[in-house]
């Protein structure tokens, strides 16, 4: 939803669909010096041009290849910046931005490679995470799990904002589906960029811009609330419990209401039955989803990924 808001303004950034590939990257960047041959960083930018996530986003033409005398962070930089030149230029903007959720774990690396880039950080109430990513085929299957992983993302989301003041901004989804004008001013003018009142028709936003529309059904609404809350009616008090047993701190952290609850007494032959049910879960669906679903498109950059390579 913010993605779009952002995407609407006349004056706003074209920000394309989930990359992935930056970070996909990374170990090239840290393999120090090989980039500063112009024959590696013009064979690195056609490569990164090819990855599967840029694929999708059907931009014609080439990439422009670099100059000559890049030194290997810079040359690094020019490649996996092309994709994202290409479709700001397509869609007639003049600069760009990403919306990758894993990117919260991942902020030092892109700081580096973008010396004074803005990050937005988006919080929404863990527990409606949980019920989200439960119905998604790459999420996690049980409420403690999920916990873990936002509780995670949190954590990360407080460090850059303790060690970049200026350069992260916190905003809540509950703030800004309830206070959607007095939000998007605030992101605005952290970003630099004008305000606009269109900004808020997101229903109106061309639907090509998502892809797997069936996920994101709600946008076509407008900005609503009924996303907000959802674990009040939709969560069991068992799960809720489970789940503040994983989050409570961080819950709490953003002034979520954890209804007068107590966290669960998790066993460790829980913690680990859960761990276990989730990684067979998500193997399944992995199956499912990365090879007969996408017949492969994207599958060793995924395995990477989930082995923490790149």
């Amino acid at each position: 939803m913010l993605r779009l808001m952002l995407d609407r303004a006349e004056g706003g950034p074209a920000i394309p669909p989930e990359t992935m590939f930056i970070t996909d990257f990374r170990g090239v960047l840290r393999d120090e010096g090989s980039l500063a041959d112009h024959d590696a960083a013009v064979a690195f930018t056609r490569r990164v041009w090819a990855h599967p996530r840029v694929q999708m986003w059907e931009i014609d033409g080439e990439p422009q290849l670099p100059p000559r005398g890049l030194s290997h962070a810079d040359a690094f930089r020019w490649a996996v910046e092309q994709p994202f030149l290409a479709y700001m230029r397509r869609d007639g903007k003049t600069w760009w931005s990403d919306k990758t959720p894993p990117n919260i774990d991942h902020v030092d690396l892109l700081a580096e490679v973008f010396p004074g880039a803005r990050f937005v950080e988006l919080v929404r109430d863990g527990r409606d995470v949980a019920l989200s990513m439960m119905t998604m085929p790459w999420g996690d299957n049980n409420a403690y799990t999920c916990g873990l992983r936002w509780a995670s993302c949190i954590r990360e989301g407080e460090r850059q904002r303790a060690a970049r003041p200026d350069e992260v901004l916190l905003v809540r989804y509950e703030d800004l589906v309830t206070q959607p004008a007095e939000q998007l001013q605030r992101v605005s003018r952290f970003l630099g960029m004008a305000y606009d009142d269109d900004m808020l028709a997101v229903e109106k936003t061309d639907t090509s811009k998502l892809q797997h529309q069936d996920w994101f059904g709600n946008l076509w609404k407008g900005i609503n609330t009924s996303a907000m809350d959802k674990w009040r009616t939709k969560m069991t008090e068992h799960d809720q419990r489970v789940f503040l047993a994983a989050a409570g701190d961080e819950l709490r952290l953003h002034g979520y209401d954890t209804a007068g609850l107590e966290p669960a007494s998790v066993s460790g032959v829980q913690r680990r039955w859960w761990g276990a049910t989730n990684f067979a879960r998500r193997l399944v669906n992995f199956v499912k989803l990365r090879i007969i679903t996408e017949r492969g498109a994207e599958l060793r950059w995924v395995i990477a990924r989930r082995l923490g390579r790149g």
